[in-house]
């Protein structure tokens, strides 16, 4: 009897030490998570870490159609500047390039993120290059925009031997990589926004034919209002960690991309989930688009019909996903071919 209750003991005893590990790291994290946003930007990481994307049914056709060209480096002033190329091996070139920006809430994601993606757009006839950039907080705003010239420059120089035509550009992202692509967008075509972020205007705004814009936040000033409390906590942590102060909100004005749209903004293409997504962000963003009179296609999908999370479009064998595109593709076919 007496062994049986010392057996017992020693099972309670690894059961509550089995339970204060994990309880101690969750209460570490949270303390640690209110003087530094460096925690929360880890967990984000790892949950970026793999991406979400899912191949289309006839993948396997779509990459023999597709030559690419990995790990390539453009000169840049800060680390991660590293990019892949997907050229279409049917078709004569030079084609036209989409320059796209990874997301991961700016502190995670990866260029790999976006393969499936771009191999399947390069596959008809348009180039696709995915740029990294320094994820915060090892960076901070507008770090990623700037980079995303520093691509495009050494795009220009490399264009002829990879059949790009960089006169018939679009500026692609998704999540994060969304905002930053339409705030390099918005630098180039208002010459007061430039000043104002202290940046050159490297691109000539009739050279960028389209944007692709997929589940981004558009409105910094929005993230604190995001109703989901824990989605919240997190966003506002990314957001402490990509501006660089606890105290961050001063610099969601000028992050908020649509208080500097002028008709020189390339016509847009705008979509997003209908679960734990910025549709609100990207419904608000094309009616400024409107209003201003940029040409902007919308894919909103009813949540009735199909529940669509962020990043919905990577899954490529769903309906929406295949829908979004197949939009896609018209879109391009109207502004850019």
């Amino acid at each position: 009897m007496d062994s049986f209750f010392v057996d017992e003991k020693r099972k309670r005893k690894r059961l509550r030490r089995a339970i204060a590990v994990p309880i101690g790291i969750v209460l570490a994290v949270a303390l640690f998570s209110q003087v530094s946003p460096l925690p929360v930007s880890l967990l984000l990481k790892i949950a970026f870490s793999n991406g979400n994307a899912v191949e289309p049914d006839d993948y396997e056709a779509i990459r023999e159609r597709v030559t690419t060209v990995k790990n390539l480096t453009y000169p840049s002033k800060f680390e991660s500047n590293t990019a892949d190329i997907y050229i279409p091996k049917n078709g004569e070139g030079p084609f036209p390039v989409v320059l796209w920006v990874h997301g991961g809430a700016y502190v995670g994601g990866d260029k790999k993120d976006v393969e499936i993606y771009a191999t399947a757009l390069a596959s008809q006839g348009i180039a696709v290059v995915c740029m990294n950039y320094v994820l915060a907080p090892s960076a901070k705003y507008p770090t990623p925009v700037i980079q995303t010239g520093e691509a495009y420059t050494w795009l220009c120089g490399v264009a002829a031997q990879n059949s790009l035509d960089m006169t018939r550009l679009v500026l692609a992202g998704d999540s994060a990589g969304a905002q930053i692509a339409a705030q390099f967008a918005a630098v180039q075509s208002n010459a007061d926004y430039a000043n104002e972020m202290g940046m050159e205007r490297i691109v000539p705004p009739e050279t960028i034919k389209a944007a692709l814009l997929y589940c981004g936040p558009f409105d910094s000033e929005k993230i604190n209002a995001v109703e989901n409390k824990v989605m919240a906590y997190f966003l506002e942590r990314a957001a402490w960690a990509y501006f660089g102060e606890r105290n961050w909100q001063h610099f969601a004005k000028q992050a908020s991309v649509a208080g500097y749209v002028t008709k020189l903004f390339p016509p847009a293409f705008i979509t997003d989930g209908n679960k734990a997504s910025f549709e609100d962000h990207a419904r608000d963003f094309a009616g400024v688009l409107e209003k201003t009179g940029v040409p902007v296609e919308t894919y909103f999908i009813d949540p009735a019909v199909e529940a669509t999370h962020h990043e919905y479009q990577f899954v490529m064998n769903t309906p929406a996903g295949r829908e979004a595109f197949r939009r896609t593709l018209d879109f391009l076919e109207e502004y850019v071919k």
